[in-house]
């Protein structure tokens, strides 16, 4: 229960020493990381960021808005948000949580956030042994003197252990359940993480392993739907998401669901919704 004389506590690190662009392009390194012991009802977002991130719950509870999708976390779980996906999370009224939190980015990152969301039934969200051990690691990164270039490296090797003691724990439990995952599951998955991506069936049933035909036959079956009919839902109510709840001129809503160009974007978005994504911001935002 919540101790209204319980001090609020925010202790944050963010990487100073590399530029986003040479991050991107780096194997794997660190954006961010802090503790936070939030308020009851504290909320952050709507929001989307260019790295990924997970938070691991010490303590309390609270939700996680993404994906359309209303997921409880509490204590000794830890939830996952990739790269340009809108999220929202708020801490419970009466039991609100503390938690830590890593962000980072990488070529390798986009495999480590795939590998653990297709290790969770709920996709997003998963326990953990001890999160405490986690609060420690960040504390350790919190620790140190951020204004040197060895910290620099020390900071990240904290890292690489965070998130190589979150493999382990993740595959020893579900090793089972990421092996027996369907071609049609993995596929959801695969286009969970990459609808921002100019993907494709054949695209998809290669990450997958299997012929597209075949995919296209699997996942009707199992899913009810088309993966192209998925892919296209999965777009089409992103961008609506992002007209109605960001300012994002309509160039960076078109590269944040896969398209190389407004005009493409456009065409697209009428087709599927029967208007431009401008007469779609405007009637909506009028609401």
């Amino acid at each position: 229960m919540y101790n209204a004389s319980m001090e609020t506590i925010l202790k944050e690190y963010t990487d100073r020493f590399t530029d986003f662009s040479k991050k991107s392009i780096s194997d794997f390194i660190l954006y961010n990381s802090g503790i936070e012991y939030c308020e009851p009802g504290y909320s952050y977002g709507p929001k989307r960021r260019d790295y990924h991130f997970i938070h691991f719950v010490k303590e309390g509870k609270g939700l996680l808005e993404i994906e359309d999708r209303t997921i409880e976390v509490h204590e000794n779980q830890f939830f996952i948000v990739p790269a340009n996906v809108v999220s929202t999370y708020t801490a419970d009224k009466d039991d609100p949580w503390k938690y830590c939190w890593i962000g980072f980015t990488g070529i390798e990152s986009g495999n480590f956030i795939h590998t653990l969301i297709q290790s969770s039934e709920q996709g997003y969200v998963m326990d953990c042994e001890n999160a405490s051990f986690y609060e420690d690691e960040v504390n350790r990164i919190l620790a140190l003197n951020h204004n040197n270039r060895s910290s620099y490296f020390k900071i990240n090797g904290i890292m690489y252990n965070i998130v190589g003691t979150l493999l382990e724990e993740v595959q020893a439990k579900d090793a089972a359940s990421v092996h027996d995952a369907s071609a049609a599951f993995q596929a959801m998955r695969y286009m969970d993480l990459h609808y921002h991506d100019d993907i494709h069936i054949s695209d998809i049933a290669y990450s997958v392993g299997v012929h597209p035909n075949y995919l296209s036959l699997m996942f009707k079956e199992e899913m009810g739907i088309s993966p192209k009919k998925y892919l296209t839902n999965l777009k089409t109510n992103k961008a609506n998401k992002l007209l109605m709840e960001s300012d994002d001129p309509i160039s960076l809503i078109a590269s944040s669901v896969g398209f190389s160009d407004a005009l493409s974007f456009s065409k697209f978005f009428k087709k599927e919704i029967g208007c431009s994504p401008s007469e779609f911001r405007k009637e909506h935002r009028a609401k």
